[in-house]
């Protein structure tokens, strides 16, 4: 009886804290959600294109969009100790498939979480940027995984051809929390 009343606190804790961070967020969130998800099929076909074993999804990170809130002018033109900078057109652009996947930011095999925002203060007539994280450097080749989609990932074979498990999405840490503490109640 008892663990049937907390496991409802839980859920119901749970939800509550979804349907918050959903108005917390940027009223954008479908759209947001949209623009990863088509971030996440040009990284596919780029990795399907050129035999791209490592290429990871990427998720909307938190973290990283409220360093963007705080970021100065200075900042804005160097890499932090777990992201790149980069202009928000190079997202569109990688989505129009006009750059050298080499060289596009967007296109990392390696990078993991993403966040654009608008900056605190405007930068030489720039009010927009993004970052992208875990890497803070340019792609190298060597870094590169040659084979099928999906197959190089250290974190186990992703079944959209993209790897999984680099980062972790904000709508999963109420599920999340939610089976941990399940795990303990029922323990």
């Amino acid at each position: 009886m008892n663990s049937s009343i907390g496991i409802a606190l839980l859920l119901l804790f749970a939800s509550a804290q979804s349907v918050a961070g959903v108005k917390r967020n940027n009223p954008n969130v479908l759209e947001i959600r949209e623009q990863i998800n088509n971030l996440n099929k040009m990284r596919l076909e780029v990795a399907k294109k050129h035999e791209i074993a490592n290429m990871h999804e990427v998720t909307w990170d938190q973290t990283l969009e409220s360093k963007i809130k705080k970021m100065t002018c200075d900042e804005l033109g160097s890499t932090g100790p777990d992201y790149l900078v980069f202009d928000s057109y190079e997202v569109d652009a990688a989505l129009e498939t006009k750059v050298d996947y080499m060289k596009s930011a967007p296109l990392h095999p390696l990078q993991t979480k993403i966040a654009c925002g608008t900056l605190p203060t405007e930068c030489d007539g720039k009010s927009d940027t993004c970052l992208m994280g875990p890497k803070n450097s340019p792609l190298k080749k060597s870094e590169i995984e040659k084979g099928s989609p999906g197959t190089g990932c250290s974190g186990g074979n992703g079944a959209s051809g993209l790897c999984m498990g680099g980062g972790v999405s904000s709508a999963s840490t109420p599920m999340a929390i939610v089976s941990l503490a399940f795990t303990l109640i029922m323990a």
